[in-house]
């Protein structure tokens, strides 16, 4: 009931704010910018790790595109080191406040602004206005499209974030639909990583499948004890080393599974987000829940098998090949909860299902 109440009044609210911006949308002007007129570009991404790793698609896309013009990325303290070796970005600010961020933004003369928050709140547009960026461009949605000056797509509830941010690209002549999330680890990176795992014991020849049993949400993250019985049979059925991930947040979480799960089991809590990666890009396979350590996997080239219960299949399964998602496919589903007394999606997704699971990607690389 308090959800259908929450549905009521959000689409309620939306069709008033539509309602009082359209007299302005009826006037607004559109814009096509020529390629010899962008020189720097903005690109709004200051959230979450998922959403950045998805984005770098996009980054790779633009400077395609506009192979002259530098490409600054607007990110969160959070996410802003994922892309620090990315070829395409050219420089990294990070959101403080609006003060601050429009002081930024005057100094380096914005050409072309893009909000790719695929969302109908306002905030995010009204940045790309304050940006003072000539060309303005976003996914319009009950009206926030008057803040933008070029002509962008609505966000659609069938299509993955990463075709959604391609779609919203066309309108600047980017067809580059093919390419894929990336991100870039240094060798020095990998060397470090490789002394790292040689210190908790493992080995180069190591079947290692790393795990991690986190989430941005309650209702996004598979029961503990199944997370340790598939770790336990991967242990006594394919002799495999497993790294249990997490952030400083899941230290007791980590500590507390790597005791059940015994031999076999090495702790990696608390990680710096570039360390995280570069260890990760030397394991076999991750499992884990949907959630940003799965789109930086899919980043890296690195299998996954994953759970997936209130989040929406269509816009969050993994990008790329060699992923395998699991979800109890309810009627409920999606429904992007926060919160859920039943949990009912999460916990019909067997042990022996996911197994079933990891045998298939294990059997792919020749290691089952």
């Amino acid at each position: 009931m308090r959800r259908c109440v929450k549905i009521f009044f959000k689409a309620l609210y939306l069709s008033v704010r539509t309602i009082l911006l359209w007299p302005f949308l009826v006037f607004r002007k559109t814009l096509l910018p020529r390629p010899e007129q962008i020189h720097t570009i903005l690109l709004l991404r200051h959230d979450r790790i998922g959403d950045m790793v998805i984005s770098t698609s996009v980054f790779q896309a633009l400077k395609e595109r506009f192979p002259a013009a530098a490409i600054i990325v607007l990110a969160s303290e959070r996410n802003a080191a994922l892309i620090q070796n990315d070829p395409a970005v050219g420089e990294i600010i990070i959101y403080k406040d609006i003060v601050a961020f429009r002081r930024e933004c005057r100094k380096r003369r914005i050409d072309l602004a893009v909000d790719l928050f695929l969302t109908y709140e306002l905030k995010q547009a009204f940045l790309l206005f304050l940006s003072g960026a000539k060309y303005r461009l976003g996914f319009e949605e009950a009206g926030r499209e008057v803040f933008f000056n070029i002509k962008g797509p609505r966000i659609s509830s069938c299509r993955s974030m990463r075709d959604q941010l391609h779609g919203l690209l066309v309108p600047l002549g980017v067809t580059a639909k093919y390419l894929e999330p990336r991100l870039i680890v240094s060798e020095a990176e990998k060397k470090e990583a490789a002394v790292y795992l040689a210190s908790v014991g493992l080995r180069k020849e190591d079947l290692k499948i790393a795990m991690h049993p986190g989430g941005f949400y309650r209702t996004q993250r598979w029961s503990r004890e199944r997370f340790v019985e598939v770790a336990r049979r991967c242990v006594d059925r394919y002799d495999a080393r497993i790294i249990l991930f997490g952030d400083a947040t899941d230290r007791e979480l980590i500590s507390g599974m790597q005791k059940e799960i015994g031999r076999g089991c090495a702790a990696a809590a608390a990680l710096s987000l570039r360390q995280f990666a570069a260890v990760l890009a030397q394991c076999n396979l991750l499992l884990c829940n949907n959630s940003g350590p799965l789109h930086i996997a899919a980043a890296l080239g690195v299998p996954t098998v994953s759970t997936l219960g209130p989040t929406d299949r269509n816009l969050w399964s993994p990008e790329g090949k060699n992923h395998i998602v699991l979800s109890g496919n309810l009627p409920c589903s999606p429904c992007s909860r926060i919160v859920c007394a039943v949990h009912t999606c999460m916990d019909s997704i067997t042990v022996s299902q996911f197994l079933e699971a990891v045998e298939t990607q294990l059997a792919g690389m020749g290691k089952a």
